[in-house]
């Protein structure tokens, strides 16, 4: 609330009391006019006033608005300028931060190459050659010492360093053609003698002052100076003397670099290199002896084993079919070997039952067995325990090397060499002397093993041929020739009559065992058709086969195949999926009669006969039944 208008309240309040003093109606009156002339008043001196303020802003406007104007002008200008300071700035940042990364980038280049030339001055040092050490150990030395010093900075110690891979490479250079200089080795006798080195590449010459040495520089374990190697012949040492002083000539170079006369020195004789196995040698030698000892009795025995021909048995077979006891005994004599004295024990008791026969054979056979298996045993032992006496060195070698270790340490090899040695060589030694053992063993046994064989087929044809002529039918004939027996049919009838535990093993000539042929085609129940097919082809039965007997893992009877099912099956097929249901057979102390029986019923060109544990034994053929 202004001035004005404070006054103009307390105006119109004074007229108000005044009006109140008076006659109401012209106090109001003159009150109300007085009101309107001073408000009139006031609002011609407002109007007036703001007149003069309007004129007054009027014409300052112009003035501040140019004023305003020049401002602004001032101030598009001064953004122009922040924002090139600020462009301006970014730039200097961004060119800041590159030059900071160059200089990283530099400094690790600078580590790079300082590592790189520390690691080929290191490697320059393990490439010298052992007479050039002595030549470049004073810079080799001040460039070591000058990565360490600290009081020197990076620049010089670079500088130190480039001195060096300078020289290596002044060196590399000479190497080419040749360096002469001076310095010491060791002779073989080992003085330190002083002279001169030739050194072309990485061979080196030596001559003495005193010109009583020249060779070839060599490294030797152990020694940080070179060792002098004479040339073994005159025109090398005459070759290198001329290279030495005149520097001309042929350079006598070892290609090998020093290993040919290292590895000369690694040789050693038999006698040096069995030493080093230590104590187990000598067991280890002394089974391989007993064992090759052995073997060389076993096989010149072997080696005069007649082995019969077939010829010579066919001759025998023929004579048992003939029932020619004295002509069967001649040949079986004339057989000669194991297999003729099994067959003169047959031939012997032609006339007993077959039975006893297998068992007198079998006897001859075992005996040849336990025979020719003696002593088989110990080379087989001999080869099993060969490695294992080599294993024993080869702990007691490694036992040894860690005492060395101990009390040496791991630092000289040459020192650890005994036990190693003795560690290795004795198993090689064992091995050696297992695997002959090993081969021969096995050669021996399949020699024994053949001999074995060649008896147990010879019986099995000479038991078979009696099978089919036995000689007890023609023992009664004789019998009654001669008038010393009953008549034939009366014994036959009693032998038919007579129990198979009244014989104590013999059956009578009715039974089933004395009817029966042992040669049978039996086959696993596992079997297939073509296993089936190619037991048929290999067996030396005949041509009257007419089934395969299936028997199981323990040897008892499951069934019969006939062979034309087994043309019609597929090779693959089982064995088992084609025998017979419910398969019959007969006893081998069943009667003649019996079987007649069943040969009458069944349409059957054999029958497969089982003893009493229900194992196949044989089969009757139709014609032995006599039908």
């Amino acid at each position: 609330m202004t001035m004005k208008d404070i006054s103009i309240i307390l105006c119109f309040l004074l007229v108000s009391l005044t009006a109140h003093s008076q006659d109401p109606k012209q106090a109001a009156d003159h009150a109300f006019g007085k009101a309107a002339q001073s408000i009139q008043k006031q609002l011609e001196e407002s109007i007036a006033e703001l007149n003069a303020l309007r004129e007054q802003v009027a014409n300052e406007k112009i003035p501040l608005s140019r004023k305003l104007g020049d401002l602004e002008s001032d101030l598009a200008k001064v953004r122009l300028e922040y924002q090139q300071t600020s462009r301006l700035l970014d730039n200097r940042t961004l060119d800041f931060g590159n030059l900071r990364s160059e200089i990283k980038s530099r400094e690790e280049e600078s580590t790079y190459l300082s590592n790189l030339l520390g690691e080929y001055l290191r490697n320059f040092e393990s490439r010298l050659h052992i007479a050039e050490i002595r030549r470049y150990r004073e810079s080799l030395k001040k460039a070591k010492l000058a990565a360490e010093n600290k009081n020197l900075s990076e620049q010089e110690v670079q500088e130190i360093r480039t001195e060096l891979l300078k020289a290596s490479l002044d060196r590399l250079f000479d190497a080419l053609g040749g360096a002469r200089f001076e310095g010491t080795a060791v002779a073989p006798g080992g003085l330190v003698k002083q002279g001169t080195f030739v050194l072309l590449g990485s061979a080196a010459l030596f001559q003495s002052h005193d010109g009583e040495i020249i060779g070839a520089a060599e490294t030797q374990l152990g020694s940080l100076e070179p060792t002098i190697i004479p040339f073994d012949k005159s025109t090398d040492e005459e070759a290198a003397a001329k290279v030495i002083t005149d520097s001309v000539g042929q350079f006598p170079l070892d290609p090998t670099l020093g290993s040919a006369h290292k590895i000369e020195e690694t040789k050693e004789t038999f006698w040096e290199h069995v030493q080093k196995g230590g104590v187990v040698m000598y067991p280890i030698f002394a089974l391989a002896g007993a064992a090759f000892f052995v073997a060389l009795l076993k096989w010149l025995s072997m080696f005069f084993i007649r082995t019969p021909s077939q010829k010579r048995i066919n001759e025998l077979l023929n004579a048992v079919a003939a029932h020619d006891k004295k002509d069967a005994r001649q040949r079986a004599r004339a057989i000669g070997g194991p297999v003729g004295k099994m067959l003169t024990a047959g031939v012997e008791h032609l006339k007993e039952p077959r039975e006893l026969i297998e068992e007198v054979m079998y006897e001859q056979v075992l005996v040849t067995r336990l025979k020719l298996e003696s002593f088989l045993p110990f080379i087989a032992i001999s080869a099993a325990s060969a490695p294992l006496l080599g294993l024993l060195g080869t702990v007691t070698g490694i036992i040894n090397t860690f005492k060395l270790i101990t009390v040496f340490g791991s630092g000289d090899v040459k020192t650890l060499s005994g036990g190693i040695s003795e560690a290795l060589i004795t198993t090689e030694f064992g091995l050696i002397v297992a695997i002959p053992s090993l081969l021969i063993h096995a050669f021996l046994s399949r020699k024994a093993r053949s001999v074995i064989n060649q008896m147990e087929k010879t019986a099995v044809a000479f038991i078979n041929q009696i099978g089919k002529t036995p000689f007890r039918q023609e023992n009664l004939l004789e019998q009654q020739d001669h008038g010393q027996a009953q008549d034939l049919s009366q014994i036959v009838g009693r032998q038919m009559t007579t129990t198979f535990s009244e014989c104590e093993g013999e059956y009578s000539e009715n039974l089933a065992s004395d009817l029966m042929d042992r040669g049978v085609v039996c086959v696993d129940r596992t079997a297939t058709v073509a296993e089936a097919i190619d037991k048929i082809r290999s067996s030396n039965i005949g041509d009257d086969i007419d089934s395969v007997f299936v028997v199981d893992e323990g040897g008892k009877y499951v069934g019969c195949v006939p062979i034309r099912y087994l043309l019609t099956r597929p090779e693959f097929a089982c064995i088992e999926s084609l025998a017979e249901p419910n398969p019959l057979f007969v006893r081998e102390n069943a009667q003649q009669k019996e079987i007649q029986d069943l040969f009458n019923v069944h349409n059957f060109l054999s029958m497969p006969v089982l003893d009493h544990n229900d194992q196949l034994v044989g089969r009757i053929p139709r014609n032995r039944n006599g039908n």
